[in-house]
């Protein structure tokens, strides 16, 4: 039987398609431009770090899986900007030197010095081109991107939690001047100091939900403040875990400040927005009023 044209062509196609397949099936992957990673700590394990600018040295530890700054004062750390200074550990880079010829890298003077446990990470310059930064580690420069420098804190209040309460503290219990309260599922059980007072369970809800979420107007060094304010007692938190916070009250005409124990700094609210936090018969009347 005479093969026609047509089908020699055919026969022909399917060869090479079939040629092409098996090539491409068994072809070495290309493997591209090799990617360096900078660092070898695991995020999980950091147990410290140092950060060094000109004029302002930072140091932090880690404890109970929290992160506290201990220089140049003892305050709590927001653990959010923590994990995005940390996302170095996981940076790769394309480009690779040896660590020679600092200045050509802007590294002779490093920007900012940052230390996770025993690795350091010296900030230079940029590369004109690509506007990477140069980062010394180890034995080599890197070239990065420059979000990671910017993650560092400018001053000592970048890194300090403007929140009253960490994510993980949940209050059942409250002492102040006063009032009394404290969590028995599902409610809560309030005792005022004042008998003429009362508080609607829509009230103590929004009172609650105000300390798991309130913030700082503004945060001060208690070593600074004014001869002005002064001190007016306590205020006790017992928390789910079973730990206890307690926090000191200073206020003046305009601001109410509070500082938790073994902090440094205080957390400065206005006038109104501390009287609510201090006595949920206060935000009734706020509320009332409107």
């Amino acid at each position: 039987m005479t093969m026609t044209h047509h089908a020699r062509l055919n026969l022909i196609m399917v060869a090479t398609i079939g040629s092409l397949l098996l090539f491409l099936y068994f072809k070495p992957q290309s493997q591209g431009n090799p990617e360096y990673p900078i660092a070898s700590n695991s995020t999980e394990t950091v147990q410290s770090m140092r950060i060094v600018r000109p004029q302002l040295e930072i140091t932090l530890k880690r404890l109970n899986d929290h992160w506290y700054l201990t220089t140049p004062l003892h305050a709590r750390a927001n653990e959010e900007k923590i994990r995005k200074i940390l996302e170095i550990l996981q940076a790769k880079s394309q480009q690779r030197f040896p660590l020679t010829d600092l200045g050509r890298f802007g590294l002779e003077r490093p920007n900012v010095l940052l230390t996770v446990d025993d690795s350091q990470f010296g900030f230079g310059g940029f590369a004109p081109t690509t506007n990477q930064q140069y980062v010394a580690a180890g034995d080599h420069v890197y070239l990065i991107a420059p979000r990671y420098a910017l993650a560092l804190p400018g001053s000592v209040n970048d890194l300090i939690d403007s929140k009253l309460l960490a994510s993980g503290e949940i209050p059942v219990k409250f002492e102040s001047p006063h009032f009394a309260a404290e969590f028995h599922h599902p409610h809560w059980r309030v005792t005022l100091q004042r008998p003429d007072q009362a508080v609607t369970d829509a009230a103590l809800k929004d009172w609650i939900q105000l300390w798991q979420t309130a913030s700082a107007a503004e945060l001060i060094v208690v070593a600074q403040l004014g001869s002005d304010f002064v001190e007016s007692g306590m205020v006790k938190i017992g928390l789910q875990d079973g730990r206890q916070i307690d926090l000191k009250i200073l206020h003046n005409a305009v601001s109410i400040i509070l500082v938790r124990s073994g902090e440094e700094t205080g957390y400065r609210f206005p006038l109104d927005t501390g009287r609510h936090l201090l006595d949920p018969a206060t935000l009734l009347q706020a509320e009332t009023e409107r």
